[in-house]
């Protein structure tokens, strides 16, 4: 997840940024690497959660209603971030992971008793984004 500017070499960090969809939506909480450097600023949306992005912006069409969307509801890797930001103890990050792969593995063997094949995809495609 450490990226380097593109721009001017430098470190960039990863912060939580709201993106703006056809002046219509406001998608919260998309993680997003920017430059640490005051004078460049350069930002980008995170790779590992592109595909996530495109898929809502196409699923909400060329004309989307107003609303506000929580991102961590769609993609792992941002939820984890939100939790992470909500706590004030950041010693605690690996014990929050730990924790949220372990209630998904649960969520897979129930989705896996239950037979939901395409739950089970989806509880799938979560740990690969955190793990």
């Amino acid at each position: 997840m450490f990226k380097k500017c593109s721009l001017c070499g430098n470190e960039m960090t990863i912060m939580l940024r709201n993106v703006v969809y056809r002046n219509r939506v406001k998608i919260h909480n998309v993680p997003v690497h920017v430059c640490t450097d005051e004078c460049c600023a350069h930002s980008q949306v995170v790779e590992s959660i592109k595909d996530d992005l495109k898929r809502l912006m196409k699923d909400l069409g060329q004309s989307p209603r107003r609303q506000d969307i929580e991102f961590e509801q769609i993609s792992e890797l941002s939820h984890m971030l939100v939790t992470v930001a909500d706590h004030d103890e950041k010693s605690n990050v690996r014990a929050r992971f730990e924790d949220r792969i372990n209630e998904l593995l649960d969520m897979f063997l129930l989705a896996q008793s239950l037979g939901d094949e395409r739950w089970m995809l989806e509880i799938r495609q979560r740990l690969v984004q955190i793990g």
